[in-house]
């Protein structure tokens, strides 16, 4: 890994060995996703996907590598690292897993455990073309601009959703996927709007 990054690195190791909360509840199915960083121009950017169409969900939405738990998965990490070979062939060799953030609830019945691996800039990613219709590379300085963020209400109170939504590069990215990035980034600027 490039020195530049070092600082970055050591907060993301912080955020992610410390408590955390989990989610164990038996409507909900057990999943991961991996959150794959990697360093483009002396930058660090996330990894994301852009589903396809012919996907039984989520259609066309753009996401992060992963899905629900397998029982030959030994743990979230295994389960993270599986998915994101099955769908953009990445090689679990080429991440060096950092840690878990807090699992994340979501609207269509998962617990998703977000895993944050940094990704050898050399790996080679070969998306599956069934699954994955599109690779995005976002900057983390794209991401934190507070012009692409907005915290969108459905419905009213108390029954109302509340998701938060990027518009960046010309990519949207909602529902889960952006709430995992937006608590990640709060997180990484001390518990501040990123």
């Amino acid at each position: 890994m490039d020195s530049a990054f070092d600082n970055l690195i050591r907060r993301i190791r912080n955020i992610t060995r410390g408590p955390r909360t989990i989610i164990n509840r038996n409507e909900l199915t057990k999943a991961a996703v991996l959150v794959p960083i990697v360093g483009r121009h002396g930058a660090p950017h996330l990894i994301l996907t852009k589903r396809t169409m012919t996907v039984a969900k989520h259609k066309g939405e753009i996401s992060f590598p992963g899905g629900a738990r397998e029982p030959e998965d030994e743990d979230e990490i295994a389960n993270a690292l599986r998915e994101a070979h099955e769908e953009i062939g990445l090689n679990p060799k080429q991440v060096s897993v950092m840690g878990l953030l807090d699992d994340f609830p979501t609207m269509t019945g998962f617990s998703v455990t977000p895993v944050v691996g940094w990704v050898n800039s050399e790996a080679a990613l070969m998306p599956d073309p069934v699954e994955v219709a599109e690779m995005i590379e976002l900057p983390f300085s794209d991401l934190q601009d507070p012009a692409v963020h907005e915290l969108v209400k459905l419905g009213s109170e108390p029954n109302g959703y509340r998701f938060h939504s990027y518009q960046v590069s010309g990519h949207v990215v909602w529902g889960a996927t952006a709430g995992i990035i937006y608590r990640f980034l709060s997180a990484l600027n001390g518990g501040n709007d990123p």
